[in-house]
């Protein structure tokens, strides 16, 4: 059996050789393998740098953030103030009643809310980045209506 396989292997190999070391189309045949070769090697190396590329930016964008997340920004009161402001639009129907100042890190936050607004308020502005506490001086209603500056309008 083993002279079998032997002999299989060995016509195969002839075959190959009869095929690319034909005098007439042997030549052409051997351009076109070493063509074919060349360019699956250029494909190959092209994905290859493609992904290692794709790979790199992964592990500097995972570093950025893990930097970013040890060391805090610090950041300026009174950028502060306007980032607590814009905020604001989102989370009342009255932004403009509400008063913020920042003095280090400390939010506080004055003037008229209305008691449906008032704990989700606290609690996305304690969220904020930068924000290590908020002090809670709003005056809170139940209802707006005897209170202008609650009057009217819908959170965003």
């Amino acid at each position: 059996m083993r002279d079998l396989i032997s002999c299989v292997k060995a016509m195969a190999v002839g075959a190959v050789a009869m095929y690319y070391l034909d005098p007439d189309l042997g030549r052409r045949r051997r351009a076109e393998l070493n063509d074919k070769l060349r360019s699956t090697c250029d494909s190959i190396t092209g994905c290859v740098r493609s992904e290692g590329r794709h790979v790199a930016h992964r592990v500097r964008g995972i570093a950025r953030e893990v930097e970013s997340s040890v060391t805090a920004a610090v950041v300026d009161d009174y950028t502060q103030v306007e980032c607590i402001r814009a905020a604001l639009a989102g989370l009342v129907s009255k932004p403009d009643a509400i008063d913020v100042s920042v003095n280090e890190g400390i939010a506080s936050l004055a003037g008229r809310v209305a008691a449906s607004e008032h704990e989700g308020l606290i609690r996305a502005v304690s969220t904020l980045p930068g924000v290590r506490s908020v002090a809670d001086l709003l005056d809170v209603y139940d209802e707006p209506g005897g209170v202008p500056t609650l009057q009217g309008g819908s959170p965003s």
